[in-house]
């Protein structure tokens, strides 16, 4: 290969700096013997090869400049800030800590820089200018202080070149993406598809074993389970992962309950590519409307709202996790749900033993600030409240009510969006970040976040009132969960009907408030009360006991607690009349 032109025969002993560039990671060698796949095996023999027939050059071996899937048309391998070997090395050459004199070599320009020929020169300039020879070793050519100037015009043409290169690449590319997106009726856009499903000819069908693992998670998110837990599920189950993780996790889980293509839709993207911090991004991009039945369905849309539903509550803290992990057990079918009338705050469930009572008190009562200090019978209750949830009709709610709902929801949503494009125009105006307008951005995010857990809320109990003529499983679930309870079935056993169970009163309970008095006001969805105590419902003016008419057997009580309820009951059969 010789010496460069312009330097001494018999030149001086300097360190050579390796640059090695991939714009993808499988160019990489895979050992196959496929040449367009061995591109990092070709910069090595190179190299290698110029190093042999240049001794007086020894390689470094601080540095691994090694750009691997790193793109030099977005000048990610140079952007400031970023993870680029090549910003690395010139920020290096800049601090002084390179020594004049140094050679960079790499296969050709193009590895270096496919950006704009302004941005390219200039940085073949930096190098130079700071004593740095680079060596082009394809291209025999090297550039160094002493170079001919038309060595630096006829690198113009190559970064040119380059640049024109990758912009017409990109071009022929999006455009391909274009054709297929407008062919998208008449063939498949992609032969990538979600994991619960597989290639079938021309089109795709179910995962016989993948598509009842997708139910699983939507059935179990539905019924009230987190994400988290339902990755335990599967993976105490022994449930193999679809990808390369050993494990599921509640990241995985979300991924699958978020996307409609559970439910046969396609939305097409198109990926844009800006740089972050120094590192080039991929932003999906929606490009097209929404195409129905594009993928066989798994899940119908039935079980896809009351997902959702628990999902979204979730999501804006409507609904938290009362007990975190919760192992086997559901206790309190009204955690979260409960509240002390005087104070606010959650009504705690207590059990001291078989020889106690279990109970509900307020959780500041036991703090000592609240004055509500009353304990609720939690058998009892739990019987009134289920015998009142399994025959109330939500299908006759008042019109009303629905209308007030859907006029709050139309105003909501206005309010949301008007506060996102005040938003939008502060930052347009003035930039993101800046000081003057930071502060009201930061007040439009709360306020939005407030509306937003308001939407979703009025739009579950939309959708409650709206499907409230379907059979929403109360029935049978409360009837398998008291078989169960019959048969003294383990917690394991009675752990998935009692938390579907407690989902439902979640999504049917606007507010159930606990008063000092005893009583238990409950609110559901549909605007309508509920008055319960001691395991007595009020119902039609009249006070009627819940427990071994519906259940078919008695709740045990002390002599001391029924002369308790006996106080309070007769005075009330007097008032509203014998059950």
């Amino acid at each position: 290969m010789g010496l460069p032109s312009g330097l001494p025969a018999d030149p001086a002993p300097a360190i050579a700096y390796s640059y090695l560039r991939l714009s993808s990671k499988r160019q990489v060698s895979k050992g196959d013997g496929e040449r367009h796949r061995d591109g990092f095996r070709r910069q090595i023999e190179l190299r290698d090869a110029y190093l042999a027939e240049n001794p007086h050059l020894t390689l470094d071996t601080r540095f691994n400049l090694h750009d691997i899937g790193v793109s030099a048309y977005t000048r990610a391998n140079i952007a400031k800030g970023g993870t680029g070997k090549l910003r690395l090395f010139v920020d290096e050459v800049e601090a002084g800590r390179i020594a004049v004199g140094s050679y960079f070599l790499c296969e050709s320009l193009d590895r270096v820089s496919r950006a704009e020929i302004n941005i390219a020169q200039e940085l073949l300039l930096r190098l130079v200018n700071n004593g740095i020879i680079v060596r082009s070793i394809i291209d025999r050519q090297t550039y160094h202080a002493q170079s001919d100037p038309m060595q630096f015009i006829i690198s113009i043409v190559y970064l040119m070149r380059a640049h024109d290169e990758s912009l017409m690449k990109a071009a022929r590319l999006k455009e391909t993406w274009i054709r297929k997106r407008a062919d998208i009726g008449k063939r498949k856009l992609t032969a990538r598809i979600p994991s619960w499903l597989e290639v079938d000819g021309d089109g795709f069908k179910p995962h016989e074993v993948r598509a009842p693992i997708v139910r699983r998670i939507f059935s179990e998110l539905a019924d009230g389970r987190g994400r988290d837990a339902i990755a335990r599920g599967l993976n105490r189950d022994g449930e193999p992962t679809w990808g390369k993780g050993r494990a599921w996790h509640g990241g995985v889980i979300q991924k699958i309950t978020d996307t409609r293509a559970v439910l046969g839709e396609f939305r097409p993207h198109r990926m844009e590519a800006s740089i972050r911090n120094g590192i080039k991004v991929g932003t999906r991009i929606p490009a097209g409307d929404v195409i129905p039945d594009y993928y066989p369905a798994v899940i119908d849309d039935d079980l896809w709202d009351r997902a959702r539903r628990v999902a979204d509550k979730r999501r804006l803290g409507t609904t938290p996790n009362a007990g975190g992990r919760q192992g086997t057990r559901i206790s309190n079918l009204f955690g979260m749900v409960a509240t002390c009338a005087t104070c606010g705050n959650p009504m705690n469930y207590r059990d001291r033993g078989k020889r106690s009572t279990i109970v509900l008190i307020c959780s500041s009562s036991r703090a000592g600030t609240c004055g509500n200090d009353v304990r609720i019978p939690y058998q009892e209750t739990e019987d009134a409240v289920l015998s009142w949830f399994l025959q109330l009709d939500l299908s006759k709610a008042d019109a009303g009510e629905m209308q007030r709902l859907e006029q709050a929801l139309r105003e909501a949503i206005a309010r949301r969006d008007g506060l996102q494009a005040e938003a939008e125009t502060l930052m347009r105006a003035f930039g993101r970040g800046d000081r003057f307008a930071e502060p009201a951005i930061e007040r439009i995010r709360g306020e939005v976040a407030t509306i937003e857990a308001g939407i979703t809320e009025n739009s579950a109990t939309l959708l409650a009132l709206r499907d409230a003529g379907k059979s929403d499983g109360r029935e049978p679930a409360i009837a398998l969960m008291l078989e169960l309870e019959r048969a003294n079935a383990s917690d394991e056993e009675r752990f998935a009907v009692r938390i579907r169970v407690r989902q439902m009163l979640r999504d049917t309970v606007t507010s159930m408030r606990c008063g000092q008095d005893g009583h238990i006001d409950i609110v559901a969805i549909d605007g309508s009360g509920h008055r319960f105590r001691d395991g007595y419902w009020l119902h039609d003016g009249r006070w009627h006991p819940s427990g071994p008419g519906l259940f078919g057997f008695f709740r045990k009580i002390t002599k001391k607690e029924e002369e308790r309820r006996r106080a309070w009951l007769e005075p009330a059969v007097a008032a509203y009349g014998d059950p």
